[in-house]
Order: C-alpha cells, then sequence, then structure tokens
C-alpha cells in the first residue's frame, strides 16, 4: 500500500531519547506513513531502533553525517511525495501528522506546511512563545507575510513542526549542507520567498533542548546568519520581488540583532561572510574568518544572559510581549493537558 507522508529522523547519538520521538510517531492518529531514520549513532541508539519490528520504520545506518545531510539522504529515500522532519530528541503530539495532510488538503498552493511548536527548556518547563502576527486558535490558514512575522518574534516554523512536497524540496536544493549552522531555517526562507506558507495550530510539535549533541548546543563561531546573508545578495542583485523587499530587511534587522545577542551569550565573534561586522563590543571585531575572543566583561554578561533564559522572570518579560502584541501561546495546549490530567 502506497503511503501518503514519510517522516525524516536523522539520528546519532540518542539513546535517552529516540524511544520516546519513535513513539510518538507511532501513536500518530494518522498511521498511514513510513518512518526513515537516518542513523549514525556510536551508542544504544541503534540498538534500539532494532527492537522496533514495524515494517514501517526503515532503518539506514551511515557514517557520522550532519543534520543537513542526514535529512536529505532521508528525502532521497522517501518514496512519497511529501515530506516531513523529526529531530532524534523532539516528539510530536498525536495528531500532528493528520493535520499537516490537512493543511495539504485545504492549502495546496503553500510550499511549506507547519504546526507550531514549543520549546522545552533543560529543566522540562515550556518556555513561553511569541508568534506574532498569527491569529489565535481555532484560525489556520496562509501566513501572510512568513519572513515578516519571523522578524517580529520566535520563528513559527521548526525543523520538527513541518512537511515539504518533495518537488519543492528538491527545487529548493534540499538543506544546504554547507552550513554551520541555520540550514533548517535557510530552506524555510527560500521556500516562503516563492510559496505561501500553510498552518495550524493543531498537531504541536515539542522542541527539547535538554539532549546533548543538539546542533545548537554546539559551540560554534558566530557569523551573520546564512538566510540573512542570502537576502542581502539576493537584494543586491535585484532578485527580490518588490512586494517582498521590506519583510526582506526587516528579517535582516532581526537577525542582525540576534547575531549581537549570540555576541554576548557565547562572548566570541567573527566577521560575517560579507565582510562586515556586529557593531563593536570592546574588542569583538576582527578580520573575515578570523575568531575574536572577547574580555571578561563580556563573558559575565553572557552568563547573565544564559541564567536569566533559564528562570522565571525571562518567561514572564515574554509573556508581556505577548499580552502586548495579543500572542496565542501555544504552551497553553500543554498546560490544559497538565490540568486535564490532575483533574482525573
Amino acid at each position: 500500500m502506497q503511503k501518503d507522508i514519510s517522516v525524516v529522523i536523522p539520528l546519532y547519538n540518542k539513546e535517552k531519547y529516540i524511544q520516546r520521538t519513535l513513539d510518538s510517531v507511532l501513536n500518530q492518529t494518522f498511521q498511514n506513513f513510513e518512518c526513515i531514520i537516518i542513523d549514525s549513532s556510536t551508542d544504544a541508539s541503534t540498538d534500539i531502533i532494532r527492537r522496533y519490528e514495524d515494517p514501517r520504520i526503515i532503518h539506514i545506518t551511515v557514517e557520522r553525517a550532519s543534520a543537513a545531510h542526514a535529512r536529505n539522504l532521508g528525502a532521497r529515500h522517501a518514496t512519497t511525495d511529501f515530506i516531513a522532519f523529526l529531530d532524534a530528541d523532539d516528539e510530536w503530539q498525536p495528531d500532528h501528522l493528520e493535520t499537516l495532510l490537512f493543511l495539504k488538503k485545504h492549502f495546496p498552493d503553500a510550499g511549506l506546511f507547519s504546526t507550531p511548536y514549543i520549546k522545552l527548556k533543560h529543566d522540562g518547563s515550556p518556555m513561553v512563545m511569541i508568534f506574532v502576527g498569527i491569529p489565535p486558535p481555532p484560525w489556520e490558514g496562509y501566513l501572510e507575510n512568513y519572513l515578516r512575522t519571523c522578524s517580529r518574534g520566535d520563528e513559527p516554523v521548526n525543523s520538527s513542526s513541518c512537511a515539504i512536497p518533495r518537488d519543492i524540496f528538491e527545487s529548493a536544493g534540499g538543506f544546504p549542507e554547507d552550513l554551520e549552522y541555520g540550514e533548517d531555517q535557510f530552506l524555510w526562507g527560500k521556500i516562503a520567498l516563492d510559496y505561501p506558507v500553510a498552518y495550524s495550530w493543531r498537531g504541536l510539535a515539542i522542541y527539547h533542548t535538554e539532549a546533548m549533541d543538539r546542533i545548537c548546543n554546539k559551540e560554534h563561531a558566530v557569523k551573520e546568519h546564512p538566510f540573512s546573508s542570502y537576502l542581502k545578495h539576493e537584494l543586491a542583485a535585484g532578485t527580490i520581488p518588490p512586494e517582498k523587499r521590506q519583510e526582506c530587511r526587516a528579517y535582516i534587522r532581526r537577525k542582525w540583532y540576534s547575531d549581537l545577542f549570540s555576541t554576548l551569550i557565547t562572548g566570541r565573534r567573527v566577521a560575517s561572510s560579507s565582510g562586515t561586522t556586529v557593531p563593536e563590543i570592546d574588542s569583538c571585531i576582527g578580520t573575515e574568518g578570523e575568531e575574536i575572543k572577547s574580555n571578561g566583561s563580556i563573558k559575565i554578561i553572557g552568563r547573565i544572559l544564559n541564567y536569566f533564559y533559564q528562570v522565571s522572570v525571562h518567561d514572564s518579560v515574554r509573556r508581556c510581549v505577548c499580552r502586548i502584541h495579543g500572542c496565542y501561546d501555544p504552551g497553553q495546549i500543554l498546560h490544559a493537558e497538565k490540568q486535564q490530567k490532575l483533574r482525573k
């Protein structure tokens, strides 16, 4: 029987989490799927996968691969025309695949389909998410000005929350494998320049941050965001349609501030690929490609910001921002479920 959707999971050393992740796939309300796991693990993750006897699970072992390469490889092995992605330590609510297929049927002009996601901090508590400009539930439809939405708050699409038609995935070039970070946002952005993005508040994806070996946890030099650099080049070349130029510039500005924040958090900085740098912070300036070591004051600021990120005050501030912008926080879904379990 031909499957309706392919699920691609890149797996590297997630023995503590992969069973939770895979069970969330197998427990979906929609069951006509295939699940392709690209596994380059050296821990017990491989043994855990081999315990499953479900024929829908396609287990492919490879040498150590980046997340981008693993996702692209999984997409090439997919036998369907609709590909969903899930990181090996994240999970889905049971109606996730059902929601993605609903979006595909009712919003066929979209090039990217997504549900919301909630980010769990290291202690397991949900972060307040700021999705500006998206009507609250039960709304679902096309996101107007996707890049503008990204520029005003948290990006509404995550590497574990979306699905892409195969032809659009291939025409966009898949996940760029030469980037140190941001390859998922690069792909979403490229697609959003040419197609609308379909969105629903149902089918929540749960994004865990406690795992080791996450790409976003790995230390790397802070460079200009790859898609921001791409947009600058395309704007200069005049290839961006006039109606999208303003939101592209807004996206670039937002990533510029994100660069600045990352400079403080990591205490490191290199010049961007275009040869420009974020404005000077003490001595954090250098030539292109050169890693810059910060002084003690920057490291102290970074520790303070990291602490602030983990405490409840941070969520209180984000909650206030949500109220100001009239945002719906999908963390309310988890809260409602918790309250329901307590009442039982």
